[in-house]
């Protein structure tokens, strides 16, 4: 009975397993906490010569790690952007660890960077660093006994694959009056490497269907909230002031990056976050430099499928464009 049992589990995951392969899955690691505080427990290993990367999801998608070292610009950088959130609370975190004296790459996408700290884009980044902090020996254990079976098996996706998510999308809700069911995201708009690199599905980028579907979803997102301005604004960035300045008295470096995004995502930005009362004022209160791919030439021109990420091979190219604006920036 043993024996059978094996077999049939074993013939089941074999079939389940190509299944999914077929539909375009591969092997992929779940962006959880434990993979945050893995990679947040490195930083300070290699002292001056660290690079960290915070920010959201289109620097999660936009920054090529592999690219970053052919450049010679040290080691292997930290990825520490979190989907969908504000990556000020991993700045304060960063600011008040004397342990880290490197260099510091900010992702500034404006509608979950500029959001008060209640917002959920900053509370949400706050509970990851809270959870770092006290990152316990059995979560280290799991996490690491995992990486064979995850590293192997495409079905194990617990955001698409699992029971829940699954029953999710196979019988979707409908809105009824005095409830609004959430947009549901597309399946497996990404895969997600140990290092935390994420990398865009290939059918993201070729299926104009799939394109436009995350598009209508992202235009409701971007409009959930009026802009943040005022005086809770003007906090916010003397805040973000003192944490750059904090990193600076340790011999380390801080410098913003502005990704690209395009179609109405890009429209709308203009529209509801003015570059001069947002980025611009971002860099002249904190006084530290900035790359907005609008001033360069070869950071222009990319095209992002669903108006907000960059293809993974866009993502390598404007990694190999960035990275000599970025030693320009930061030479002393």
């Amino acid at each position: 009975m043993g024996l059978l049992t094996l077999l049939l589990v074993t013939l089941f995951l074999g079939i389940w397993e190509s299944y999914w392969r077929s539909e375009g899955y591969t092997p992929s690691f779940e962006n959880t906490k434990d993979l945050w505080a893995h990679a947040r427990a490195k930083v300070g290993q290699d002292g001056p010569r660290d690079t960290v990367v915070i920010g959201s999801s289109r620097i999660l998608f936009g920054f090529d790690l592999d690219m970053w070292q052919q450049a010679n610009l040290g080691p292997r950088p930290l990825m520490l952007p979190l989907v969908g959130t504000s990556p000020i609370p991993v700045l304060h975190d960063l600011a008040d660890d004397p342990s880290f004296t490197g260099t510091l790459i900010c992702g500034v996408t404006e509608v979950v960077f500029f959001v008060p700290a209640p917002a959920p884009p900053a509370k949400e980044s706050a509970e990851f660093v809270q959870y770092a902090k006290s990152w316990s020996p059995t979560a280290r254990a799991s996490l690491f006994l995992s990486v064979p079976i995850e590293s192997a098996l495409a079905s194990l996706n617990l955001e698409d694959l699992s029971l829940d998510a699954l029953l999710k999308r196979w019988l979707p809700l409908a809105n009824r009056p005095g409830t609004r069911v959430p947009p549901q995201f597309p399946p497996y708009f990404a895969s997600i490497d140990f290092d935390r690199r994420n990398k865009m599905w290939s059918r993201t980028e070729t299926d104009p269907a799939l394109q436009h579907k995350v598009q209508q979803i992202w235009l409701p997102l971007i409009k959930i909230a009026p802009p943040f301005a005022g005086e809770g604004l003007t906090a916010l960035l003397e805040g973000v002031k003192s944490d750059v300045a904090k990193i600076r008295a340790r011999g380390g470096r801080v410098i913003f990056v502005r990704y690209p995004s395009t179609g109405e995502f890009l429209e709308i930005e203009r529209e509801l976050w003015p570059r001069a009362d947002y980025w611009d004022r971002l860099l002249a209160v904190t006084g530290a430099p900035g790359i907005h791919y609008e001033d360069y030439p070869e950071l222009s021109g990319f095209q992002c499928p669903e108006w907000s990420h960059l293809t993974r091979a866009d993502a390598v190219t404007f990694t190999r464009n960035l990275a000599p604006l970025v030693r320009a920036k930061l030479a002393p």
